[in-house]
């Protein structure tokens, strides 16, 4: 509840206790304006009057009610209805969710900057890639078991090998043959 009646200044319910200080303020400030405005001419009040608008002394509730009641005193004195400025009310009641303005960012990181960046290590990367895929087919042609790149090759080597290897067993066996049978022609 002491919460809340921080937050009452001079019949407004502030949002903030940060406004409704400022509300209190603006309060004093009204205290220190009234006795002295008393019995004053009415161009005195005027000066004043647009004194505060330019100063903007006031931008609560309760500093523009007391600029309202200020004009209603001026017209009361007779002053002109053009010479009095209206209350300039330095904020925004509505929001539209549609036209929420956001602030302007101050740096913006050049895009340039950004792409080369990224081009860079692209470009890096795919030279390691390259090399690796250069690295797999040394290690695929020079390997020793057959593969897609040098199947042809290597299984018509192993077949030739085979092929020398049975004839070359083949003459020492008809060799060993020979051998024997020349002792039975004696």
């Amino acid at each position: 509840m002491t919460e809340r009646n921080e937050l009452n200044v001079g019949g407004y319910y502030f949002g903030s206790p940060a406004d409704a200080e400022k509300a209190r303020l603006e309060r004093s400030q009204i205290e220190f304006f009234e006795p002295r405005l008393e019995g004053k001419s009415a161009r005195n009040i005027l000066a004043v009057y647009n004194r505060i608008l330019d100063e903007k002394v006031f931008v609560t509730p309760v500093g523009w009610e007391y600029a309202q009641k200020l004009q209603n005193r001026l017209r009361g004195m007779g002053v002109e209805e053009e010479e009095l400025r209206p209350v300039p009310l330095y904020i925004t009641f509505v929001h539209d969710n549609e036209e929420k303005k956001t602030p302007r960012p101050r740096i913006v990181p050049s895009r340039k900057k950004e792409g080369q960046g990224k081009f860079r290590i692209s470009v890096l990367i795919n030279i390691i890639l390259a090399a690796m895929v250069a690295a797999m087919l040394m290690i695929a042609v020079n390997s020793k078991n057959p593969n897609i790149l040098n199947y042809k090759n290597r299984i018509t080597n192993e077949y030739a090998a085979w092929e020398q290897e049975l004839t070359e067993r083949e003459q020492a066996v008809k060799q060993k043959e020979a051998e024997l049978r020349m002792p039975d022609a004696q």
